[in-house]
């Protein structure tokens, strides 16, 4: 390898290296303030871990002493049921609007689009004016419901669908398989790379919504993590040793599904054209 590309190489490993360390840096300091006592916080100069004096109990006090176990029960429950729902809708609507082009679909599609330009905010009143009627307030459903249909994921896999293979469903159809049933053998399995990387970007942003929980829900026992750790950050303003091994613990299932799917996931954007 020449001269200069050894030293491009190196300069641009050292750059990724710098900006990668900014954007880990508030990570670590989570993890390092976690297994601190509360005075040794903001102590100074700052001490990455005291490895002679590492305090567990922060991690212990938050698993036996608060809601938490509660908490994260509530959002995965919330996560799974939404995650399920909004694939399978979108890849319904998605194949009806990719493939089946059904009269006024053009039409009725970019009725769909619209919808995205309505600002997130605006929705809120009329959903809760909507659950309070129909007594859905205060339950997992007022967070379930407005997660399962997104306009973004169907026009996602519209896009998939627009370039599918048209001639397999045609074989299915010629087998005696009608819509439903081509659907369900054909397209579903061969739509699992988008689906999949669909599902991965769902569970992020279902995992981290505030604002419906914050709206919709009153009784703590069905509070997901993120009001939850509101309400302990209220509670327990000043022991932030404290907030940050909950904070450690609530960011435990995001990085386990990220790392346990990582490679699926860089694959599927990759080779499915999502990224478009």
């Amino acid at each position: 390898m020449p001269l200069g590309s050894n030293v491009r190489y190196t300069v641009r490993s050292v750059v990724y290296l710098l900006v990668g360390l900014v954007f880990i840096t508030p990570l670590l300091w989570m993890i390092s303030t976690s297994l601190k006592f509360e005075h040794q916080v903001f102590e100074r100069p700052f001490v990455f871990i005291h490895w002679d004096a590492v305090n567990w109990n922060n991690y212990s006090h938050v698993l036996t002493g608060t809601d938490f176990p509660v908490w994260l029960w509530n959002s995965v429950i919330v996560v799974i049921v939404s995650v399920v729902f909004r694939l399978l809708l979108s890849a319904l609507g998605g194949y009806a609007f990719g493939f089946l082009k059904f009269r006024y679909s053009d039409g009725i599609f970019f009725a769909f689009l619209a919808a995205m330009f309505i600002p997130y905010q605006l929705t809120l009143l009329p959903q809760f004016i909507s659950f309070r009627f129909i007594g859905l307030l205060d339950s997992h459903w007022a967070l379930i419901l407005p997660n399962i249909v997104d306009v973004l994921s169907i026009f996602l896999m519209r896009q998939f669908f627009l370039s599918f293979p048209k001639e397999l469903v045609h074989a299915a159809y010629l087998e005696g398989s009608g819509v439903f049933r081509s659907f369900v053998r054909v397209a579903l399995p061969l739509a699992a790379t988008p689906l999949l990387t669909l599902g991965l970007l769902s569970f992020f942003m279902i995992w981290d919504q505030y604002f419906q929980p914050l709206i919709f829900l009153h009784s703590k026992e069905l509070y997901t993590i993120p009001i939850g750790l509101q309400s302990f950050q209220t509670q327990f303003g000043k022991q932030y040793a404290m907030q940050m091994a909950l904070a450690c613990l609530a960011i435990i299932p995001v990085l386990g599904v990220f790392l346990a799917l990582q490679k699926r996931f860089v694959e599927s954007i990759v080779s499915s054209g999502l990224k478009g």
